[in-house]
């Protein structure tokens, strides 16, 4: 997922204390700015109503009762603050960035492109903006611009991990995936405690075949954040493909407790039981697999290989052929070899 609008709040509200415009009161103005960073907006609003009465011109007062206003899904009030704000001060850059946030916020992707087009006009330096503009003109298919400003937004600030991030997953979509695993390093190393960043880049290593590599980046994933649920299923993934099925077994149990109705968890489960030679369970595990999705074919065609295994052939048989009738085509060869007189579905394909 590309990160645009929302990752970029707090670098907005540094930039805030530099608006021009004249204060009513920097006590007032500061109980106003405390009250929207304790999160109640609706005492915010009302007291940046009473500054801006107080002074039509406070355009900080705009600022954090637009601010205020779009966390309260106000959008229409917000927007009327900004402007407010760009009349006021027509040289400032942040009031059009935020009308590019507002914008983006309610989807309408084109017209957050115009504002933050004008924001980089009035500050060519203005990371953020480049930033989220070329998320928008991603949102809209326009990857040529987008890469572009990801680009940009590097450039004008070298310590932003955001475009390099972001710019990593347009190149996942275009299938550059060494040119992401290079975006998404750069990212970890302005910002090494994200574990998105790793995550992402461990799946590029998964695009390249790199399992090795894959695994070492989930295993920072989890080790910043636990629950991050997605790390453990494409690690456990990537241990099976390097032959550690104990490891890919243990993964997948965490995602199982996570989640039960999950077939496919069961099913790699029981691959993983298989390996280890735990024919029981895997044929357990195959089979509540088949209980959350009874057409399976390969969770058929699992239970049969450890039915085969565990010398129940009859079993076996039974589970080969309805795995060939939902078009698993390997299970023909063990159809052949172990259920001559058992075929039943031949015909089928």
């Amino acid at each position: 997922m590309m990160r645009g609008f929302v990752s970029s709040s707090i670098l907005f509200l540094s930039a805030i204390f530099f608006l021009c415009g004249i204060r009513a009161s920097a006590q007032d103005n500061s109980n106003a700015i405390a009250l929207y960073k304790s999160g109640e907006y609706i005492r915010a609003i009302k007291v940046c109503d009473l500054l801006i009465k107080a002074n039509k011109h406070d355009t900080e007062a705009y600022i954090y009762q637009g601010l205020s206003k779009e966390k309260i899904k106000d959008f229409k009030g917000a927007r009327k603050d900004f402007k407010k704000v760009s009349k006021l001060s027509p040289k400032d850059a942040t009031a059009h960035f935020q009308l590019g946030v507002l914008w983006s916020e309610t989807e309408d992707y084109y017209h957050s492109i115009k504002e933050y087009t004008k924001a980089i006009k009035l500050d060519s330096s203005y990371a953020v903006a480049y930033n989220n503009r070329g998320n928008s003109e991603y949102l809209v298919g326009d990857s040529r611009s987008a890469m572009l400003d990801f680009t940009l937004s590097g450039k004008a600030d070298t310590t932003y991990p955001d475009p390099f991030y972001n710019r990593g997953h347009l190149k996942m979509v275009l299938g550059k995936y060494q040119e992401a695993i290079n975006d998404f390093s750069r990212a970890i190393a302005l910002a090494p405690n994200d574990a998105d960043a790793w995550f992402s880049r461990g799946q590029a290593y998964d695009n390249i075949n790199d399992a090795k590599n894959a695994v070492n980046d989930y295993n920072n994933v989890i080790a910043i954040d636990s629950g991050y649920m997605d790390a453990y299923y494409f690690r456990g993934s990537d241990f099976t493909k390097l032959n550690h099925p104990q490891l890919a077994m243990w993964d997948i149990t965490i995602l199982i407790q996570s989640d039960s109705t999950d077939y496919s968890l069961r099913y790699m489960r029981g691959i993983a039981f298989d390996s280890l030679g735990e024919y029981k369970e895997a044929i357990t595990d195959f089979t509540v697999a088949l209980k959350l999705k009874s057409d399976d074919g390969q969770s058929y065609y699992g239970r049969g290989y450890a039915y085969l295994k565990s010398g129940q052939t009859a079993q076996a048989c039974d589970d080969f052929n309805i795995a060939y009738y939902y078009g698993v085509q390997d299970a023909r060869k063990f159809l052949d070899v172990n259920c001559r007189r058992a075929v039943k579905f031949y015909q089928r394909h």
